[in-house]
């Protein structure tokens, strides 16, 4: 009975001289500091739908240059990748209608709410002709966070076109996320 008493005292006694003081830490002891939090960024830029409402100008390299409007809507695969199917009317002497779908590459910048993009494509024009063509060109997308990451958008594109001169459109809107 002895033993077993000893060993049951001994055990005790180690377990509390490995578990330390009971009691605050020293005084001079610092208190841990928890890292910053990472930068948050605007979290707009992800995959998914939107809507864009524009207002534009069909500019062409012969004749008069004129104003216009369209709707289009866009789709993203990834935070860099997207398609977007755009129609737009212009008001030239015959109506310019042009039916545009494009392949996206952006380059968001979270810490700013920003992404420039190019777009390469192709369409169709119609002005009592209906001719395709293709387009080239870039721009750029700004988001309100605070908005539901309701966006502005400034683009321009370039476009070749079939037995015509070639036009620039340049396009101001808004882009709806859904």
């Amino acid at each position: 009975m002895k033993s077993l008493t000893t060993i049951i005292m001994s055990v005790a006694l180690a377990t509390s001289v490995v578990a330390g003081p009971v009691g605050s830490a020293p005084k001079n002891a610092k208190a841990p500091v928890a890292p910053a939090p990472a930068p948050a960024g605007c979290g707009c830029f992800g995959a998914g739908l939107s809507a864009d409402v524009f207002g534009g100008a069909y500019l062409p390299e012969f004749g008069d240059e004129v104003l216009g409007g369209g709707v289009g809507i866009n789709y993203f695969f990834s935070r860099n990748v997207g398609i977007d199917l755009n129609y737009g009317l212009y008001a030239t002497d015959k109506e310019h209608h042009q039916f545009d779908a494009n392949l996206i590459l952006r380059a968001p910048i979270d810490s700013l709410c920003i992404a420039p993009y190019v777009l390469v494509g192709g369409g169709l024009a119609t002005n009592s002709v209906t001719r395709g063509n293709y387009q080239v060109g870039g721009g750029l997308d700004v988001r309100i966070p605070s908005a539901s990451c309701l966006g502005i958008f400034a683009e321009g594109a370039y476009h070749f076109s079939e037995e015509e001169p070639d036009y620039t459109t340049v396009r101001l809107g808004l882009r709806i996320p859904f």
